[in-house]
């Protein structure tokens, strides 16, 4: 008789135990520290899933040969098998085994106190072990069918498609490439809240903004599409933009202490900022594009509903995209590079169950990495991407700081990642800060209207030369072109040629060229020409008595009230002064507005509800001997004599009644613990319930396995 998985970890070597324990620390559980537990854990739809997205390429290929051959038979022979390969099954089985994917069925390995097979011995593991049996939830998990069979999957790429060339990049142009990145990239985020700022766009109903208003906003800041989307999420994730508290218009724009935050320190704004990037969920490329033909999506607005299909991974994709990209350009080493071809087909490599396995995507990724100074490419070749040093160490600082979260909380096993652990760590930020230069307080202002700001310009210089200029490129520098359309809605809003000049000469470095002068005073004398002043207050009543009252009272002289009718005057004051002396005097008003009282509008930043994850406890790495040992010593023959009433071979069990059509006796709880006896003829199990025929009525049934307490044959 085979063993289910419950029997092959009660008599399982100690080594192979130990390993499986360590493999999955996702399915401890301190409460209930039995066998029976653990190995329920493990067959599950969530252990096995979980389990799966562990898998590299090669072994994922193995393991769907392995559920292709488990719908015929429970019990797969691989060395007879022609449809798997013995090399590749013998490099991937003892992975498989430590997830709790696979086990052996017989065989001298799997005797209790054995030794288990080293990795120089794997020949030696197929020979010994020839029978194996897999998680029966993985057949519904994995790509089983006839037809998944006939397509091709996402990471089988011919390696003669793929570009392997290597390209070499010289060591002061990623020097210079890092830099200006970082320095423009900081700019470009100032520049796109100061834009946000000035001019709030409408929000929609959805809560995001139209691609059109996100394509106006990438021209006016002189950017990409998708490099726009992307530091608009940023913001988001940052406060640095949000809604105003507005029923009539909601907008976005700056927030209230936007202007705080974006005048700290750079390396630190900079770091905030990879970080917002590394934890977004959201694809750029499907926000540009849209995720389907009768599906756009809008910017800053959360999608009704996944974006990417397929089982519900334990880490969203695109930040686990974006972590294992990083890795790849940490391995290409500084001073080469690789085409995006090659990086995306090593991301599937690594990462073949990963929901994000579209080409562009990958690609879109590389390109963000070079905008934020972590990747660079070479001069002749702008198809292949190398790292930089920031992209180096921030890899490196990753992997460190994900081991460290996994002692903490060890429940991110059997993958190793955690979205919350995605933090720049502090040695990048002081690389980048030694990195970056003094910023300037000064331009250079030319005859040709252009100002050129030698370096990282500071923020007080910025905000003076966006309300003259628009900004006409980035880097290490900036260069701004004088426009006269800005100069004309400066100065519309009041300020006078004498005040935009005394300005513009406060921040330049030499006196300012005629050209420039000229342009002003012109600009000047032709909006001279009609002026508008503030409006005086009108007084309208209902009773002309009321107006008596008001022109009578002494307290009023100031407002110069001066009757046009017998229920209207008008007053030499404004609206705001003339009703604080109506209020002075005790005369009831209200303040006549289109849009209603003005009031001072304040700007929600965070627009999604705060969720507190509750965590289940797990089992630390002091107690983890403690906890093998108390797992171990309990009786094997206990165990062995109880298998009928585990939960976890209820599904073994059914399967193999369903492909025999045979009848079984099932024994199952209500959701008020009250048991109930049901005799069914299986025929299909799928997400966690058995569908069947019951012998007493001939009716169709659909039980869940969670409810089963024993299963038994008729």
């Amino acid at each position: 008789m085979s063993m289910t998985f419950s029997q092959w970890l009660s008599h399982s070597s100690d080594a192979e135990f130990e390993s499986f324990v360590r493999t999955r620390r996702d399915l401890l559980q301190p409460e209930s520290p039995t066998i029976g537990s653990l190995a329920a854990a493990a067959s599950s739809r969530v252990g096995v899933a979980r389990g799966i997205e562990a898998l590299d390429a090669d072994e994922i290929d193995v393991y769907i040969a392995l559920a292709m051959a488990a719908r015929t038979t429970p019990e797969i022979a691989v060395g007879d098998n022609a449809h798997i390969d013995p090399t590749r099954a013998e490099a991937a089985l003892p992975r498989l085994r430590d997830l709790g994917l696979v086990w052996p069925t017989s065989g001298s390995g799997s005797e209790s106190g054995s030794v288990a097979a080293q990795p120089g011995d794997r020949a030696a593991l197929l020979a010994a072990q020839p029978v194996w049996r897999i998680q029966s939830e993985a057949i519904t998990l994995l790509p089983t069918s006839a037809a998944d069979s006939a397509r091709t999957r996402p990471w089988q790429i011919d390696p003669a498609t793929v570009d392997a060339s290597t390209a070499t990049i010289g060591q002061a142009l990623i020097h210079n490439s890092e830099q200006a990145a970082v320095a423009e990239v900081i700019s470009s985020l100032r520049g796109l809240v100061d834009e946000l700022s000035a001019t709030p766009i409408s929000r929609l109903t959805s809560g995001g903004i139209s691609k059109r208003d996100v394509s106006r906003l990438a021209r006016t800041l002189d950017l990409g599409l998708e490099q726009t989307i992307t530091l608009l999420l940023a913001a988001k994730s940052l406060h640095l933009i949000g809604v105003l508290d507005d029923a009539l218009d909601p907008q976005w724009t700056a927030a209230d202490d936007a202007e705080s935050a974006l005048s700290s320190d750079r390396a630190e704004l900079w770091a905030a900022l990879v970080g917002a990037w590394l934890r977004e969920s959201l694809d750029v490329t499907q926000l540009a594009a849209g995720a389907s033909e009768n599906e756009r999506l809008t910017v800053l607005a959360a999608p009704k509903k996944s974006l990417f299909k397929g089982h519900g991974q334990s880490v969203p994709a695109m930040p686990l995209l974006r972590l294992t990209v990083l890795e790849i350009l940490h391995d290409i080493g500084l001073g080469s590079a690789r085409s995006a071809g090659w990086v995306h087909a090593e991301v599937l490599r690594r990462r073949p169950m990963i929901q994000a396995h579209e080409p562009a995507m990958t690609e879109a990724v590389l390109h963000t990495c070079v905008s934020l100074g972590l990747a660079t490419t070479p001069l002749q070749q702008p198809d292949h991407f190398g790292p930089s040093r920031f992209g180096v160490s921030l890899s490196a600082g990753l992997d460190a700081a994900l081991v460290e979260h996994a002692k903490q909380d060890p429940s991110i096993a059997p993958l190793g990642v955690a979205v919350d652990a995605l933090e720049v760590p502090g040695d990048v930020i002081a690389a980048v800060s030694d990195g970056l230069g003094d910023e300037v307080d000064t331009v250079l202002i030319q005859s040709d209207l252009t100002a050129v700001a030698t370096g990282p310009i500071e923020p007080r210089v910025h905000h003076i030369l966006r309300r003259y200029a628009v900004v006409e490129a980035r880097g290490q520098g900036t260069v701004y072109r004088i426009d006269a359309e800005t100069i004309e809605d400066t100065m519309q809003s009041g300020v006078s040629a004498e005040d935009a000049l005394a300005e513009l000469a406060g921040i330049s470095a030499e006196e300012l060229p005629s050209t420039l002068d000229f342009l002003v005073k012109n600009t000047a004398s032709k909006l001279r020409r009609v002026r508008v002043a503030g409006a005086r207050a009108v007084l309208v009543v209902d009773d002309p008595v009321d107006l008596d009252v008001i022109l009578s009272d002494q307290a009023m002289l100031p407002a110069g009230l001066e009757r046009l009718a017998p229920t209207v005057a008008i007053a030499q004051l404004g609206p705001e002064r003339t009703m604080h002396l109506l209020e002075a005097g005790d005369h009831h008003a209200l303040l006549h507005s289109a849009t209603g009282t003005v009031r001072r509008r304040k700007v929600i930043t965070q627009s999604e509800p705060e969720v507190n994850v509750r965590r289940r406890p797990r089992v630390s790495d002091g107690h983890l001997g403690e906890y093998i040992r108390i797992l171990r010593s309990a009786p094997t023959g206990a165990q062995a004599m109880a298998s009928s009433d585990e939960p976890l071979g209820h599904m073994d069990r059914l399967r193999e009644a369903a492909e025999a059509k045979r009848r079984v006796v099932i024994r199952i709880a209500d959701s008020q613990g009250r048991e109930r006896t049901i005799e069914m003829l299986p025929a299909t199990l799928n997400a966690g319930r058995v569908r069947g025929t019951v012998t007493s009525t001939g009716a169709e049934a659909s039980l869940s396995i969670a409810r089963i307490v024993s299963v038994d044959p008729s």
